[in-house]
C-alpha cells in the first residue's frame, strides 16, 4: 500500500498540512505488512499554481500511485479529481508518523465532507462536533489546569464533543516562524472549531476571528469543569495585552 501525507515539512516527524493543495510536501510511505518499508518526500505541484491547485496535486499523487491520502481537508475540485483515480482521503493532524500509526491502527476517518474553494475550512453545518482547544498547565487529564496565558501554556488540550474525547499534547509552537503565526500553527496541528483562553493577546484574538474560529472563555479551573460546563462559556473579547 503508498500512501501520501499532506506536510508542511520532508520528513515524518513534520505536521501534518490540513491544505490539500497548498502543502509544501506530499511524504510518501510504502506500508507492507502492515509496517513502513520506504518514505519519500515529495514536493507538491500544486504550489507553484496560481489557480487549480486542488486538480494539480491530485493529478500528481495519481501519478505517484497514491492509494490513500491523510490531510485535513479537501475542495471539491481535489475530491473529484481523487474519486475519479479511486484514491480515498482520511482526516489527519498531528505529526505525520503518528498520522500513519494511526491509519495502520484504524483510528482516522474517511474525508466524507467537501471543504468550500479556497477555504480550507469545512462547510458550515456539515461538521459532526466540536473540537474546543484549551491552553493548559499540566498533563493529568481532566483534572489538568487551565492556564492563565494562552500562548505560553506547556500544555495544549483538544476537546472532541462529539466523541467526548480529550487528548493532551506538548506545547511545540514555534514562536519565530516568520510566515505562520501560532494560531496558524494551531490550527493546522489540531483544526479546532473553537479555542478557549482566560488571557490572550489582542493580535490573536484578531487572527482567530479572521479565521472564523470560536473564541471562548470561563472561570474554570481544570479542563474537566469547562467540559462539564460548555453550554456556560462565554465569548472572549478583552485582550490581556500580550502578543499572543
Amino acid at each position: 500500500m503508498r500512501i501520501a501525507i499532506t506536510c508542511q515539512d520532508n520528513n515524518l516527524d513534520s505536521m501534518v498540512d490540513q491544505r490539500f493543495g497548498r502543502c509544501k510536501y506530499f511524504i510518501i510511505v510504502d506500508i507492507e505488512g502492515g509496517k513502513i518499508t520506504k518514505t519519500e518526500a515529495v514536493l507538491n505541484k500544486g504550489t507553484e499554481q496560481g489557480h487549480g491547485a486542488g486538480i494539480k496535486a491530485a493529478e500528481q499523487i495519481g501519478e505517484l500511485k497514491v492509494e490513500k491520502v491523510l490531510t485535513g481537508q479537501l475542495g471539491p475540485n481535489a475530491t473529484a479529481v481523487l474519486g475519479k483515480l479511486g484514491i480515498h482521503s482520511y482526516h489527519a493532524s498531528g505529526k505525520a508518523g503518528e498520522a500513519v500509526r494511526q491509519f495502520l491502527s484504524d483510528e482516522l476517518e474517511i474525508i466524507s465532507e467537501i471543504a468550500e474553494p479556497h477555504s480550507g475550512m469545512a462547510v458550515k453545518g456539515k461538521a459532526k462536533g466540536e473540537r474546543i482547544f484549551f491552553p493548559l498547565l499540566d498533563n493529568k487529564g481532566q483534572d489538568s489546569e487551565i492556564s492563565p496565558h494562552f500562548g505560553h501554556a506547556p500544555f495544549f488540550g483538544v476537546y472532541d464533543t462529539e466523541k467526548k474525547k480529550l487528548e493532551i499534547i506538548e506545547n511545540s509552537l514555534d514562536h519565530t516562524d516568520p510566515n505562520k503565526s501560532p494560531i496558524d500553527q494551531i490550527e493546522e496541528a489540531v483544526h479546532p472549531t473553537t479555542i478557549f483562553a482566560q488571557g490572550i493577546g489582542g493580535r490573536a484574538i484578531g487572527i482567530i476571528a479572521e479565521k472564523g474560529l470560536s473564541l471562548k472563555t470561563g472561570n474554570f479551573r481544570t479542563v474537566g469543569e469547562a467540559i462539564m460546563n460548555l453550554g456556560k462559556l462565554k465569548d472572549q473579547t478583552q485582550s490581556c495585552g500580550h502578543m499572543l
